[in-house]
C-alpha cells in the first residue's frame, strides 16, 4: 500500500504547487516560474548525487532518460503556455486525461493485468472530474496545447516506469531537471521580466522544493507499483485543489462540485478497499 500513499502525497504536493504558481503569477510569469523550478531543483539534488557512487547503472538507459527529459520539458512548456491562452478550468479538465493515457499505456505496453472494478472506477472518476469542471472545450490552440501536454506527460510516465527497473529515483529526477532547464529557458527568454524583491526568490525556491518533493513521491510510486493500480488515485489531486482553492482563493464550491467531489472520494475509498483485498491474495500489487 506504500506506493498508493506516495502517489496521494504527490497529488497533495502538486496541488499546493498549483496554488503557489497561481499566487506567484502576479509577480512572475508562469513559464519563467517553470524555468526557475527546474534550475533550483538541480542544486537541490546535487547533495544526493554526491553520495551516489554510480549515477547511471546502464548506458542503454541514456536514450530513454533523454526522451523522458524531452517529453517532460515539452509537457511543462505546453502546460504553462496553455494557462495563459485558455481558462485554467479548461486546462485542468484536459490534464485529467493523463491518468487515462497512463492507465491504457500500462495495459498495452507493460501488459499489466487489471480488474473491471478498477477500470470502472477510473472511468467514473474521469467523468466526475469533467462534470465538476464543466469546461467549454472549443477547438483552440490552448486546448490543443493542453491535450498534447496530457499525452506527453503520459509518455514520460511510461518511460519512468521502464527506466525505473534499473535506475534509481534520484537518477530519474536529476536527468529530468537537467534536461528541462534549457528546454524551459528557451520560451522564458520571450517572457523574461526581472524582479528585485527577495521574497519572490523565496517563493521560487519554495516552488522548486515542493515540486521536487512531489516529483520524488510520484516517481517512487510509479517505480514500485503497477500503473493500473495507481491511476485511480490520481484524481485525489482535484479534491486537494478544491480545498486549497476554497481556503486561499475563496473559490466557491457549488452543489455539483460537492456531489461529484464526494463521488471521487468514494471512488478512491472503494479502490483502496479493492487493492487491500487483492493484496491479501497476493495479486495486483506485484510488478510484471
Amino acid at each position: 500500500m506504500f506506493p498508493i500513499f506516495l502517489l496521494i502525497t504527490s497529488c497533495f504536493l502538486f496541488s499546493i504547487l498549483a496554488a503557489l504558481i497561481k499566487f506567484n503569477a502576479q509577480f512572475v510569469h508562469p513559464i519563467e516560474q517553470a524555468f526557475f523550478r527546474n534550475l533550483i531543483s538541480v542544486f537541490l539534488l546535487i547533495p544526493f548525487i554526491i553520495h551516489t557512487k554510480k549515477i547511471i547503472n546502464k548506458k542503454n538507459n541514456l536514450k530513454l532518460l533523454l526522451l523522458r527529459g524531452i517529453f517532460g520539458g515539452i509537457t511543462m512548456v505546453l502546460l504553462f503556455s496553455s494557462y495563459t491562452m485558455i481558462p485554467i478550468s479548461q486546462v485542468m479538465a484536459v490534464s485529467f486525461s493523463t491518468p487515462l493515457f497512463i492507465y491504457l499505456g500500462g495495459i498495452f505496453f507493460f501488459k499489466e493485468k487489471t480488474t473491471r472494478f478498477n477500470n470502472f472506477l477510473l472511468i467514473l472518476g474521469f467523468i466526475l472530474t469533467l462534470i465538476i469542471i464543466r469546461p467549454d472545450l472549443e477547438i483552440k490552440l490552448g486546448v490543443i496545447f493542453a491535450l498534447t501536454a496530457a499525452i506527453t506527460h503520459a509518455i514520460a510516465a511510461l518511460l519512468v516506469k521502464e527506466i525505473s527497473k534499473s535506475e534509481s529515483t534520484i537518477t530519474l529526477m536529476l536527468s529530468m531537471v537537467i534536461l528541462m532547464t534549457p528546454i524551459t529557458f528557451i520560451p522564458t527568454i520571450y517572457v523574461w521580466s526581472p524582479f528585485y524583491d527577495s521574497k519572490i526568490y523565496l517563493l521560487l525556491i519554495l516552488v522548486a522544493v515542493i515540486a521536487t518533493m512531489g516529483n520524488y513521491c510520484w516517481t517512487k510510486a510509479l517505480s514500485n507499483s503497477k500503473l493500473t493500480n495507481l491511476m485511480p488515485f490520481d484524481f485525489s489531486k482535484l479534491i486537494f485543489a478544491t480545498i486549497l482553492g476554497l481556503i486561499f482563493f475563496e473559490e466557491n464550491i457549488d452543489m455539483v462540485t460537492l456531489i461529484c467531489g464526494t463521488g471521487l472520494i468514494l471512488c478512491n475509498n472503494f479502490s483502496m478497499l479493492n487493492l487491500r483485498k487483492n493484496e491479501k491474495s497476493g495479486t495486483l500489487l506485484s510488478n510484471n
